[in-house]
């Protein structure tokens, strides 16, 4: 696998809406059980499952979309969420141990034309063109061709896809096809990927109701980037081995020990490096704070999705390593727009019916429609 890495910084909004009003517009919304910001929309759905044949569901839903998935390893589970506009999809999905692959048979047999934008909340994620896959940070686009194949492993992630119809990208970028499987460099305005997240994030306070600006405004961006030079390119993305091995390494120790201490003297004591080192190798992903929450925040959302009603989001809380309640609380906001209580509150509100439940059958029209 490669490692084409950089450091990207987009400024985190405090969702003014007024700010963003001419560029782009979003949904009116609330929260789903997967986190997702939940549409006023009949055609918003969301699945939530953790359970003995959760996987086998996952497999179905994914190969509607024109892949297939295994397992990775002993433990797998899985929250998503979608909303559906017609020629524009969003996915939000947390994940543990999944590999999708997108190979030549799936090409042929779905005939499938769109692009798709993966990008990354948190987590560890490996995800490319196969044989040269990059590892992602935090904020990460990668754009896939669907024409062309792809692999995505997802160790323990927390990521949203957007679905684009091809004409609309091409009509902006039409020689966007190179870009396949590249994680996307920082354009004139920003990357692309912390400004997909910023739009989920805060789309609830956004004045007006439309998806297609966000569409609008995602491939204007994949237009300014379509026209950078190769060298341009390439130096936006390249990375030293050493540092990506190191941050990978305190990622993995992170993730496996939350109630632990965390602090930068402690991870670098565990994973036998100097602090310095440390500071250097996870600058790209905003040092090793911004980790540690960002990954407890996701612990949080997948134990309070599990709707454990009786344990008590104190209890979660503490259970994952943060010092108190309310500190998590301003994390979890922080990351996904609302308090854990406001998120459980949803959780209970929102049985959905049957005709809301996502499901294979309705992925396959969503595509279907998109590919039109």
């Amino acid at each position: 696998m490669s490692a084409d890495r950089r450091s990207v910084a987009w400024p985190q909004p405090g969702c003014p809406a007024k700010r963003w009003t001419r560029s782009t517009a979003f949904v009116d919304e609330s929260m789903t059980s997967s986190g997702i910001l939940r549409a006023k929309n009949p055609q918003q759905t969301h699945l939530s499952r953790v359970s003995a044949d959760s996987f086998g569901f996952y497999h179905d839903m994914i190969r509607s979309s024109g892949a297939a998935t295994f397992l990775i390893g002993d433990t797998f589970e899985a929250t998503i969420a979608a909303q559906h506009f017609g020629r524009l999809t969003l996915y939000d999905r947390q994940l543990i141990g999944a590999d999708h692959r997108r190979d030549p048979t799936h090409i042929k047999r779905d005939g499938f034309e769109h692009y798709f934008l993966q990008v990354l909340r948190s987590g560890r994620v490996v995800s490319g063109r196969p044989g040269e896959e990059h590892h992602l940070v935090p904020g990460d686009a990668v754009l896939f061709d669907a024409t062309q194949p792809m692999r995505s492993i997802v160790d323990d992630g927390d990521l949203v896809t957007v679905i684009l119809a091809r004409d609309q990208v091409e009509a902006v970028a039409p020689d966007v096809r190179h870009l396949h499987g590249s994680i996307l460099p920082r354009g004139e305005t920003g990357s692309l990927g912390q400004a997909v997240l910023s739009f989920i994030r805060c789309a609830s306070s956004f004045p007006e109701t439309s998806a297609a600006g966000v569409g609008h405004f995602i491939t204007s961006m994949l237009g300014q980037i379509q026209g950078r030079s190769d060298a341009a390119y390439s130096d936006a993305v390249g990375e030293n081995n050493l540092e990506l091995s190191r941050r990978l390494r305190a990622e993995i120790f992170i993730d496996n020990n939350l109630a632990a201490d965390l602090s930068s003297d402690a991870v670098a004591r565990s994973i036998g490096v100097s602090r310095s080192s440390l500071y250097r190798a996870m600058q790209a992903v905003g040092g090793v704070e911004t980790v540690v929450k960002r990954r407890r925040a996701a612990r949080l959302r997948l134990l309070i999705s599990q709707q454990d009603k009786a344990t008590s989001i104190g209890v979660f809380a503490d259970k994952i390593g943060f010092s108190s309640r309310s500190y998590g609380s301003r994390a979890f906001k922080e990351i996904y727009g609302q308090s854990p209580g406001q998120f459980r509150a949803t959780l209970r509100a929102d049985a959905a019916s049957a005709a809301q439940v996502l499901h294979p059958g309705r992925m396959r029209d969503w595509y279907g429609s998109i590919n039109d």
